[in-house]
């Protein structure tokens, strides 16, 4: 499916959502893979913010960094991964009320993952979402 997205970017059409919502569905489970403490993931699409007949996919994960590992590991193999799958850092808040926050972004097809770590439970958030585009 990716080879069509990356065909379909190179002719200068613009992917059909079930195109790019798949690659986030597909990064967001490579990422789900990550040892989580009480870990729940979730894919869904949203019509919220969206102009009228647009819509946006949502991949997050939740959980809590297991007990004796350090969160500073968490980051590093997020960071690892997201690299090897053609994520960027963008611009981020950074660090405000206790949450440290990351954002990674795949600026072809217009998806971005943001990490979360704060001290409260869940501890590890990471949002994944496509950009709002037509429902067709």
């Amino acid at each position: 499916m990716l080879v069509v997205v990356g065909g379909l970017a190179g002719c200068g059409a613009e992917p059909a959502f079930r195109d790019v919502a798949g690659v986030l569905n597909e990064d967001g489970a490579a990422l789900s893979r990550l040892t989580l403490a009480g870990k729940r993931v979730s894919a869904v699409e949203d019509r919220a913010g969206c102009p009228g007949g647009s819509r946006r996919g949502l991949y997050t994960i939740t959980g809590d960094v297991p007990a004796g590992n350090a969160s500073s590991a968490v980051v590093s193999a997020l960071a690892t991964e997201l690299h090897t799958m053609g994520y960027q850092e963008a611009e981020g808040p950074g660090a405000r009320f206790g949450v440290k926050v990351s954002v990674m972004r795949k600026d072809s097809l217009d998806i971005t993952f943001t990490v979360a770590l704060r001290a409260d439970r869940p501890n590890v958030e990471i949002t994944g979402q496509t950009g709002c585009m037509p429902a067709t």
